[in-house]
Formats: C-alpha cells, structure tokens, sequence
C-alpha cells in the first residue's frame, strides 16, 4: 500500500507540478514512512538539500552515508538550526554550509576536510564527533539499546567516556564499518537510524555486559595492541579516585616497557589486557581502572616469575619496570641505586616484592591519595616516574624514602 507521501508524488508526477517537487519526490523513492521533525512524515527542504549535497559533492573515500535513505533518517536525528546562524554548532544547517563551501571551492585536497565536518560527526566544527555520537545514539538507540542504563550514560557522561575512543579525524562510511574507532561508531549509528535492530548494538561505546565492543567496531585479532589507543582509552575512563597514571606521558612510558601481547587478551601481563580492562572501567572504573595500572592488579598478569614464592598480582609486572627503567646500564644510576645492585635476576625481585604490603591481587591501585610507605604501590608509583626520571625515582623504586 502507497504511503500518503508516494501518494501526492505520484499526483505531482500526474500533474506536471514543478520540477523541484518532483526531484524531491525521487529523492524518496524507496523510503520507508518515518516521523520527521515537525511530526510530518516527509523530509524537511533543509535535509533533501543537505543529502543531494553530500551524494553529489562527498564521494569514494569521502562518502557521508551508504545511501540517501540513511542519509535522510540520520538527518531528521539532528536539531535542525536555522540557515545563516553562527555555523559552529551541532545542526544541519551547519552540516549544509560545510557542503556548500566543499562544492564552491571545489579543490580535491580540501573537500575531504570539508566532507568529514558535514558528516554525522561534525568533526569539531559542527560539534565534536563524541558530542554528535551520543546525541545521535540517544535518538537512534536508546529506546531498544540504552548505553547501559540511563545514570551511566547521559549525554554528558557519554560524552566524556567516548572521549577515550581512537578519533581519525576523517570519515568514511564505505570504509569506517570495522575497527576499534569513533568513525566506524557513528557509521553503524547512522545505519540505524533505519536499521536499530541491525546496527545499534554495533555502534555502542562497549558491549553491554562490561566487556571489549563486539561486532564489527573491533581491531582485527591480528592488530598488535599499541600505547596510544590504549593510553587514550585509559586515561579518559580512569581520573578522580580511580587514576593510576599520573599523566598521559607516564602511561606511554608504562605502556612501552610492558609486553604488547593480542587484542584478544583478558588476564595476560599485557597492554591487549590492561586495555581490555580500560574498557570494563568504561562501567566500573573504583573496581577495573586497578586492572589497567603499572601493576596490573592480579588481573593483568597474575602468574609469577619461577621461584617466587606465591603467585602475586603485581609483582612480576613491577620487576620487569624496575628492570627497564633502573638499569645500571643507564649514566650515572649505579652509584645510586640500580636493579642489577640489588638483585640477582628478575625472580629474586619478584620473591622479595612477594612479601610486601599490596603484592597480591586486587589491591586497588590509585593515586588518590599518593601511596607511600613499605608498600608496592609506593613503589609502584616511583618506577613509573622512574621510566623518565631514574635518577631522581629509582631509591624510592628500590625501597628507599619515601617507601621505606
């Protein structure tokens, strides 16, 4: 049965009404009846004209939508704004003068930037592309897939917590369909606005039971976990009482000592693990932001080096950044203090770090307040300094003051 819309285009098309109702009648062949803003069921002029111009003028590796259907239902997600307002702003009418200014420069090397801040992202120019995610996810979304529950993930939460998420600065939705990246978030996001049943459980931030994302916004198995998207991750989910980097320049110099082990990681002594837990904190962060710590917290790495004496949560993790970061191979150090002056090998650290206080599992590593005192997470604390600084961190590392 015709919709009442595909009704009055047919009569138009019967009548020979004006060329410009006609094409717009094209434009919507094929849409399904939807509510649009207003609560028509047709398109409004700003939204036919902003997807004509993101068919006609974004293309190949700039492509906005996988066609004028999605374009138009992700279209009608978005406040609308007025044409000729300040352009900096979340709203189609920001979008529509981006396209403009692509097709009037018309210049190959600049309609990719243009494209990308017309996109369903806005790209920081018409609003963040986390600020547009969450809003366009909430009116997508929300109703069937709730990120989580609604006091973990308001707008405004949503928005910080997507802020950990890799960020391209580009879009592509031929191409941003996979990978652990916003982009390929906001695609599936705009594929559902006319498939949520399909797409909505792809474009969450993270699987709803505290998890790693599933489907297709995943890295590939094969991808060797690197520092910056687990550090960027990491450090957005875990602040306040949950922090255990003291910036993100430590948790690189953490990250680059530690073995890089697979994405598919969950307990390993890795970066795959510790951001698999990054992601958990995503929910959690008191309980899970530990796990993703120098330590590793019994969760990351919770089998110890031969010959300890039980089979600790941090200590193997603290010994091989002790190794690294106070070696007497590096000027200066061993007249101070190295790891090779005090033990034999990494083995006996581990059985001397066995017997301190925070050693085992689920110790609940933070910086909040500064660890101190005969404790691993003092310790813990000075040899992520001492990545950077030895000198000045590696006593404290190896038990002096102010963990003694």
């Amino acid at each position: 049965m015709k919709s009442p819309l595909n009704r009055l285009c047919l009569v138009a098309v019967m009548l020979g009404l004006a060329s410009s109702a006609l094409a717009a009648c094209q434009a919507l062949a094929g849409i399904e009846d939807r509510t649009y803003p207003g609560g028509g069921t047709g398109p409004s002029q700003d939204c036919l004209d902003y997807c004509k111009l993101a068919r006609t003028v974004c293309q190949g590796t700039s492509t906005l939508y996988s066609s004028d259907e999605t374009c138009l239902a992700t279209c009608a997600l978005m406040p609308p704004g007025e044409r000729g307002e300040p352009t900096a702003h979340n709203t189609v009418a920001c979008r529509l003068n981006q396209l403009v200014l692509a097709q009037q420069t018309g210049e190959s090397s600049t309609i990719p930037e243009y494209c990308a801040k017309a996109g369903p992202g806005g790209n920081g120019q018409c609003g963040s592309n986390c600020e547009s995610y969450c809003q366009l996810y909430e009116a997508a979304c929300h109703a069937d897939q709730p990120q989580l529950t609604s006091a973990q993930y308001d707008p405004a939460t949503c928005a910080e917590k997507c802020k950990g998420l890799a960020d391209t600065g580009s879009f592509d939705a031929t191409a941003d369909l996979a990978g652990d990246t916003l982009q390929c978030r906001l695609a599936h996001t705009s594929a559902a606005a006319v498939n949520p049943t399909e797409h909505c459980s792809h474009a969450q931030l993270q699987a709803q039971t505290q998890t790693m994302p599933v489907g297709p916004c995943v890295d590939d198995p094969a991808t060797v976990p690197d520092c910056n998207s687990y550090c960027q991750l990491e450090f957005s989910e875990c602040q306040g009482a949950a922090q255990v980097y003291e910036s993100l320049e430590q948790c690189h110099q953490v990250c680059g000592a530690l073995p890089a082990g697979a994405i598919t990681d969950t307990k390993e002594n890795s970066v795959g693990c510790r951001k698999y837990h990054s992601y958990n904190a995503l929910v959690d962060p008191v309980t899970h932001c530990p796990h993703t710590g120098p330590g590793g917290d019994g969760h990351c790495g919770s089998n110890a080096e031969p010959g300890a004496v039980t089979p600790t949560g941090n200590c193997v993790s603290y010994c091989i950044l002790l190794a690294q970061a106070c070696s007497k191979a590096i000027p200066g150090l061993a007249a101070v203090a190295s790891f090779e002056n005090k033990f034999k090998n990494r083995a006996a650290c581990t059985q001397e770090c066995d017997l301190l206080v925070g050693a085992g599992p689920n110790s609940g590593y933070s910086l909040d307040p500064l660890p101190e005192g005969d404790t691993l997470q003092c310790r813990l604390l000075h040899v992520s300094r001492a990545l950077s600084t030895p000198l000045a961190e590696c006593p404290a590392a190896l038990g002096g003051a102010p963990c003694n």
